[in-house]
């Protein structure tokens, strides 16, 4: 079996024995949907908002360079190779060319950066949430329930998606009050809100 398919399975295996152990000693067990969580709450709606101005901005920012280069570029194509200022024209539509290269490059590690700290960040507001849920209800477990879903037509993906899919699913089985999203998506709202 490979790696990616046995650490579901050891996951599943793990949490059905903490389960048959708590059921035994009167652990109270919660599940929270980390992905529903990451994407109901305001936080993250704000930040999406703001990436998308941002994006716009960075957008008519790059529009605005490439309508340079083209302006370089006509004002070098309207000089014959002969000319003595084609040379000059040559170099200076060269240079944008690659500072316009380094500017894109500089953008995109930029955005990849900011979003994984975005990301790591919320996630750790998210696990204490959590805890602080799990604390007021006395709860002694919380497992990370993932939920991929599979689409209605099957059409639409291979086997090994199918696969895929069926072998990130982690929870089977839970009634709905052991769910604690909401409630962790609550708590993080108020915090937000209030600025913490």
């Amino acid at each position: 079996m490979k790696p990616a398919r046995i650490a579901p399975l050891i996951t599943l295996i793990a949490v059905c024995s903490i389960v048959s152990q708590a059921s035994a000693q009167n652990v109270k067990i919660a599940t929270v949907n980390a992905a529903k969580v990451f994407n109901e709450i305001q936080e993250t709606k704000d930040l999406k908002s703001k990436m998308e101005n941002d994006q716009k901005n960075l957008q008519a920012t790059d529009l605005q360079k490439k309508t340079q280069l083209k302006d370089l570029q006509s004002a070098r194509d309207a000089l014959k190779p002969e000319a003595p200022d084609y040379d000059k024209a040559n170099q200076a539509l060269m240079q944008a060319a690659v500072d316009y290269e380094v500017w894109q490059r500089i953008q995109g590690a930029n955005i990849q950066r900011q979003q994984k700290e975005q990301m790591l960040k919320i996630f750790n507001k998210i696990t204490t949430a959590v805890a602080q849920v799990a604390t007021q209800k006395g709860l002694d477990l919380v497992v990370a329930e993932q939920r991929p879903e599979v689409p209605d037509n099957l059409d639409q993906i291979n086997v090994d998606q199918v696969r895929l899919l069926i072998n990130q699913r982690n929870v089977l089985f839970s009634t709905p009050n052991v769910d604690v999203s909401n409630e962790v998506i609550a708590a993080m709202d108020a915090a937000y809100k209030a600025g913490k």
